[in-house]
């Protein structure tokens, strides 16, 4: 909910597509990164793909999506497929590349020892992923150390490459040296609105003008239900995350999972790596948005995560700070900190998108 203002979000004379962008939520097996993966259901055809749309809240839904999404399947050595998908949109069945993400984490993960934990992930989305059909994540065991093992891993459908990633994984060592950088001083998110009812708000007051409204109902209508379920998000500076206000390409936000999502320290870490690629792409563009630039076209090139720290959990309050640096040549660089309520630097993230300008 925190992505408002893509063109692709806006179903007026300007909507046009998006590829494996981070301006929608995808929640597309999203806790199917939580997991190792478990072998194939006998009977099951490996085709098949079932679309998890959660319209009504269920009694317990950490138990439903663990039921739904701790699914990523083993169907041979280094071999593993995703076949539960939510869609992330009502009217777009692209496949949301947080997901690949944190499929692709989940997989990898699965073929090192528990000693060694994920530290770094360098990735490139290639080409459009359906979530209509399953993928196939191939896992290339690049080297098995004594303090790291590296994991280059292929996501594919139809016999082509959506996304590739390598991942690094290290044997956990004491501290040699120690520091880190200070968490910005904000608003806490109990005294900050949910992104919906902040949206809402705005709505009511006609406080925005009615290109920004549009974009903000559309928003409204595309979401599905199922994310705000699972996450809270509060922009920490709503009037500026709303557009109300000039901003620069900035952007926090606070975020958790509403569910106890258990000690699973993998689990906290794929989610971790899901979320990583909601606000980025959009952290550039909305400055320019506001001052009335429509993109023709917006996605993620590659998306890098770097996890600093391994005990961490996502059910608790998490503060994502993005910036771009830099946009130019149809492109943008966007970096993220993912920081912890009680200060520590957990995630640092960079990722570069391609932002189009409409043809004259």
């Amino acid at each position: 909910m925190m992505n408002f203002f893509a063109a692709s979000l806006v179903k007026t004379s300007f909507e046009t597509e998006k590829k494996n962008s981070d301006d929608h939520f995808k929640f597309s097996g999203l806790l199917a990164t939580m997991a190792r993966p478990k072998p194939p259901t006998e009977g099951t055809p490996l085709c098949n793909v079932e679309h998890i749309e959660f319209e009504s809240r269920a009694d317990d839904i950490k138990a439903g999506l663990i039921d739904t999404f701790l699914n990523l399947q083993r169907i041979d050595t280094n071999l593993y497929i995703a076949r539960h998908l939510l869609k992330g949109r009502h009217s777009y069945n692209a496949v949301y590349g947080g997901q690949v993400v944190g499929q692709s984490l989940a997989a990898a993960a699965a073929t090192v020892e528990d000693c060694f934990i994920p530290h770094s992930l360098h990735s490139y989305f290639i080409k459009t992923g359906s979530v209509d059909k399953p993928i196939l994540y191939m896992i290339d065991r690049i080297r098995d150390g004594r303090s790291f093992c590296t994991r280059v891993v292929k996501a594919v459908q139809d016999g082509e490459a959506i996304f590739s990633c390598q991942i690094s994984f290290h044997h956990k060592e004491p501290d040699a040296i120690k520091h880190s950088s200070r968490m910005p001083e904000v608003a806490a998110p109990e005294e900050l609105l949910p992104a919906r009812e902040a949206a809402l708000e705005v709505l009511r007051s006609n406080s925005v003008d009615e290109v920004t409204a549009g974009v903000i109902q559309h928003f409204l209508k595309e979401i599905p239900d199922a994310f705000e379920r699972v996450f809270d998000v509060r922009p920490v500076n709503p009037a500026k995350y709303l557009l109300k206000e000039d901003t620069e390409p900035m952007s926090m936000i606070w975020i958790r999972a509403r569910e106890n999502l258990g000690d699973d320290t993998r689990l906290h870490q794929c989610v971790a790596a899901y979320l990583t690629d909601l606000s980025m792409l959009t952290t550039a563009v909305r400055p320019h948005i506001r001052k009335g630039f429509i993109p023709s076209m917006s996605f993620s090139l590659d998306h890098c995560v770097w996890i600093h720290e391994n005990e961490f959990r996502m059910d608790d309050w998490m503060l994502y700070e993005t910036v771009s640096s830099k946009a130019g040549g149809s492109r943008a660089f966007i970096e993220g900190r993912l920081w912890s309520r009680d200060g520590r630097l957990i995630i640092s993230t960079a990722q570069e998108a391609l932002v189009r300008a409409p043809k004259v």
